[in-house]
């Protein structure tokens, strides 16, 4: 349920799934729980980039010269 919120404007069916909020909700600027999942999604990305494969550079082709 990653890819859901809590909108605390919605009674009946609160949960909504982010990219719905993101497109066609007018308050997801100003909405707590969907400014929190940004920021949240953002830090988690930010992880996974910095866990990338280095490879050593004796691995790493350079161009020949023609």
């Amino acid at each position: 349920m990653e890819n859901y919120i809590v909108c605390e404007e919605r009674a009946n069916h609160s949960r909504i799934h982010i990219k719905i909020c993101q497109n066609r909700c007018e308050d997801s600027e100003t909405c707590r729980a969907f400014q929190e999942h940004i920021e949240t999604r953002s830090a988690e990305e930010v992880a996974k980039r910095s866990d990338a494969v280095s490879w050593p550079r004796e691995k790493l082709v350079s161009p020949t010269p023609a």
